[in-house]
C-alpha cells in the first residue's frame, strides 16, 4: 500500500501546532485537504468547490463554511473570491484558497527538530519522501599528520580582495538636471541612436554636459542597444547553435493570478465587458505582446492600460481563442 496507494505527508510542528489551537477535527480536515491539494499544485494554492470538500471530508456544507471561518481567523487559510459569471450573475466561480504558516508558528520552528540522516529532495507523488543517503567515508589514504615536534610549513595569508564599490545610479533629480544641460540638438541624436540601436553619440563642440553626464548617456545606449539585439534562448539550444526567436518556456497565470486579475478588471470595466477583456489581458500577458515582460508586471501593465482607457484588443490575438478560467459553482441562498 505505501508503494501503490497515495498517503498523506504532514509535517509534525505544523500538526502539533494545529493540535495545540484545539481545532474542530471539519476544521482539521478541511485544513489537510487544501494543504495536500496546494502542494500537489506546487503553488500551496486550490481551487476546489465547497461540495467536492463536503464530499471528501464527508461533512456537511455549512460545516464547511464554519471551517473556512474558524481557519481564517486563526491565519491558516486565505481565501479570495474569483467573482461571479458576467452571463449569469448567480453563478461564481470557485474561490482560490491559498494555505498560509501563522508568524507565531515560523518562530517555533527553528527550535523544532530536524532529521539528522541523509538529504530531504521532497514528496514523490504516491511514493513518499525521497532521500539522498548520506555520503559514505572515503577511503583514499589521507596525509599523514606532521608531528608537534616537527615546525609546520608557513603558508602566504591570501588577502581577501578588496570590494568593489557598486555603480553609481543617478536620482531622478541628477537625471532632469542632466537633460536639462543637453542641448536639442544632442537630445534629437540620443533619441535617433537609441531608435536605430546605435552605441555611439555625438556632442556639440561646447556642449555643457559634464565628462559624468556624457558617460551616462552612452552606457544607456549600449544597454538599450544589448536588449534590442538580444535574442532569447529556447530550453533545447544548449548546442551553441543560433536559437529562433521564442520564449524560454510556456507559461500560465496561476489560479490566485487569475482572481486577483479578474476583481482588478472588474473595477475598471463593466460586467458584461468584464470576461471579454480577462480574456484579452489572459492570452497578451502568457502567448501576445506582454508575454516579454514578468507575469506580475505584464498584469500590472495591462491593468493599468485599462484603467486609462488605453487597452485594444491584441492583433494578433485568434477570434475563437478560449482558456478555462475557472469552473463556475452555483451560490445557493443560506
Amino acid at each position: 500500500m505505501v508503494r501503490e496507494k497515495y498517503f498523506s505527508l504532514r509535517p509534525k510542528p505544523l500538526e502539533r501546532y494545529l493540535w495545540q489551537q484545539g481545532l474542530p477535527q471539519a476544521a482539521e480536515r478541511v485544513f489537510w485537504l487544501h494543504w495536500e491539494e496546494g502542494m500537489r499544485n506546487r503553488d500551496w494554492c486550490s481551487e476546489v468547490p465547497l461540495k467536492r470538500v463536503a464530499a471528501q471530508c464527508c461533512i456537511d456544507t455549512s460545516t464547511v463554511t464554519r471551517a473556512y471561518q474558524v481557519l481564517k481567523s486563526l491565519g491558516l487559510i486565505r481565501r479570495e473570491s474569483a467573482g461571479r459569471d458576467p452571463e449569469n450573475p448567480f453563478q461564481q466561480a470557485t474561490a482560490i484558497t491559498e494555505v498560509r504558516i501563522p508568524r507565531e508558528l515560523l518562530t517555533e520552528l527553528t527550535r523544532a527538530p530536524n532529521r539528522a540522516s541523509g538529504r530531504y529532495l521532497g514528496a514523490s507523488e504516491g511514493h513518499g519522501e525521497v532521500w539522498i543517503a548520506p555520503r559514505e567515508p572515503s577511503t583514499a589514504p589521507t596525509a599523514p599528520k606532521v608531528p608537534e615536534s616537527l615546525p609546520r610549513p608557513q603558508t602566504a595569508p591570501v588577502s581577501a580582495p578588496s570590494p568593489q564599490p557598486p555603480p553609481k545610479h543617478p536620482s531622478r533629480q541628477e537625471i532632469q538636471a542632466m537633460w536639462g544641460r543637453a542641448s536639442t540638438t544632442e537630445r534629437s541624436r540620443f533619441f535617433t541612436a537609441s531608435r536605430d540601436g546605435t552605441t555611439g553619440l555625438e556632442f556639440d563642440p561646447n556642449t555643457k554636459l559634464t565628462p559624468e553626464d556624457r558617460g551616462q548617456l552612452l552606457a544607456q545606449l549600449e544597454q538599450l542597444a544589448r536588449a534590442r539585439h538580444a535574442t532569447p534562448q529556447s530550453p533545447s539550444a544548449g548546442t551553441g547553435a543560433a536559437a529562433s526567436h521564442v520564449y524560454a518556456k510556456p507559461r500560465k497565470l496561476s489560479v490566485l493570478e487569475l482572481a486577483r486579475t479578474r476583481k482588478r478588471i472588474g473595477e475598471s470595466v463593466s460586467s458584461h465587458e468584464a470576461a471579454e477583456v480577462l480574456r484579452q489581458v489572459v492570452w497578451a500577458a502568457e502567448e501576445g505582446a506582454l508575454r516579454r515582460f514578468d507575469l506580475s508586471l505584464a498584469v500590472n501593465i495591462a491593468v493599468k492600460k485599462i484603467r486609462e482607457g488605453a487597452w485594444t484588443r491584441p492583433n494578433r490575438m485568434p477570434p475563437n481563442w478560449a482558456r478555462a478560467l475557472a469552473p463556475l459553482e452555483t451560490c445557493r441562498r443560506a
